[in-house]
């Protein structure tokens, strides 16, 4: 049962980095969550109102808390399991779905900046000037079927673009790749998990989803990264790879696969997609509108709470790639993502075993490092020169990962150290 706790004047509910996997609503008193801006290492803080909901991201992301919850005067807390809020809210629609909306929101503003910092205005280009980039980085990878895919679809959404003869040669060019190569990009199947959604696909086997139901061939585009937001997609069958263009590159985000959700996001505010959909393998899936969203998913129980446990966790990373472009030294960035990757793989920071396997080439390296393909093949020749670690095509084994960690700490303690001289 939840339990309601008086916390004093001056006290703290949780620190940040703290692992609390309880839910809080206030219910009187003042308490204000502080956290370090990413960018200037300043302090940022927020009060929470009364009745509202703390806590909640790091819980459902099974992650360490983002911030402080400091207590500003005597205050009294209801604190619950995440089982518990399950229960008692998960039928709740408009709480939930402003759980939706706010979460949704941290996302979008996680991107304006990451755009911002790397002096990309990306997420304010038209459609047809985004998704063009697009359908370049899919070239570039000689995913030609991809790139024709989506050089249609901004025909579609407006025939007579600003850059029609740009699109109609890069179109030209890759129908005739496409008639000489079969080839892509995706990656072999061991290479990276596929993430399978916790919703029982059974529930929509009934004849009344037929309706719903779209079929797409390997290589297809389901959906589009900048192009407006109408629809979104349960996986029956088939797996999805998620990629997002960064510096005119594309990086793979994630691999999802039957039973899981994607294109939620734009649904809720109704902006341009923030990343591209497309079919790994032959996929089988159901396609929903914002009538369907309110009508079929924010009135089922199980399928709210697994969408705002998914938004939790792409907050979380989201947040954590943020943090690896914002450092400043080159080789300490590049060090950080294997860090990143570490972390991912859920290994405890005093675990014995300190060698590492990652399937991730170089180029996913420049990605998340958002740096050229040269830069990252430089630092990690580097790397590899001085015993550090092993470069294969496909994957990348690092030979002790504390050593990685100690390049990124000393990076961090310098910029502790030279902060505090300000």
């Amino acid at each position: 049962m939840p339990k309601s706790i008086l916390y004093t004047k001056g006290s703290i509910i949780f620190f940040e980095g703290d692992k609390d996997e309880n839910l809080y609503i206030l219910q009187s008193g003042a308490i204000l969550l502080t956290s370090r801006d990413l960018e200037t290492g300043g302090k940022v803080g927020e009060q929470v109102k009364i009745g509202e909901f703390f806590g909640v991201k790091s819980a459902l992301a099974h992650m360490p808390s983002l911030v402080t919850a400091s207590v500003l005067e005597d205050s009294q807390v209801v604190q619950m399991t995440i089982s518990e809020f399950e229960k008692l809210f998960s039928t709740k629609q408009a709480i939930t779905e402003k759980m939706l909306r706010v979460f949704s929101k941290s996302l979008r503003d996680i991107h304006r900046k990451t755009s911002a910092f790397l002096k990309s205005s990306d997420f304010m280009v038209s459609p047809e000037k985004g998704m063009y980039m697009v359908a370049q980085s899919f070239y570039a990878d000689d995913m030609f079927k991809t790139c024709l895919d989506v050089l249609e679809r901004i025909l579609k959404i407006n025939p007579n673009p600003a850059n029609l003869s740009e699109i109609q040669k890069l179109m030209k060019e890759a129908k005739m790749s496409s008639s000489r190569s079969n080839s892509g990009s995706f990656m072999s199947a061991g290479d990276q998990t596929v993430r399978t959604g916790s919703l029982s696909i059974s529930q929509f086997d009934l004849p009344v989803f037929d309706r719903f139901t779209k079929k797409y061939e390997q290589g297809a585009v389901i959906i589009s990264e900048f192009e407006p937001g109408e629809t979104f997609y349960l996986i029956k069958e088939g797996e999805v790879q998620i990629s997002k263009c960064i510096n005119n590159q594309n990086k793979n985000l994630d691999i999802l696969g039957s039973g899981a959700f994607f294109g939620e996001m734009a649904i809720l505010d109704s902006s341009q997609r923030s990343a591209s959909c497309i079919a790994r393998t032959n996929v089988s899936c159901l396609e929903f509108n914002k009538a369907n969203f309110k009508a079929l998913v924010l009135s089922n129980p199980q399928i709210v709470m697994n969408l705002l446990k998914l938004f939790c966790k792409r907050i979380y990373d989201q947040n954590r790639q943020f943090k690896i472009i914002l450092i400043k030294d080159i080789p300490a960035r590049v060090c950080d993502v294997f860090l990143m990757y570490d972390e991912l793989q859920g290994i405890k920071r005093d675990d014995e075993n300190s060698k590492r396997k990652f399937n991730i080439t170089i180029n996913d390296v420049a990605g998340w490092a958002a740096i050229t393909v040269q830069e990252a093949r430089e630092q990690l020749t580097k790397l590899s020169d001085r015993g550090k670690i092993e470069i294969f095509e496909n994957y990348i084994v690092i030979k002790n990962i504390h050593d990685i960690r100690r390049t990124v700490d000393a990076y961090y303690i310098k910029i502790s150290a030279e902060n505090e001289k300000k």
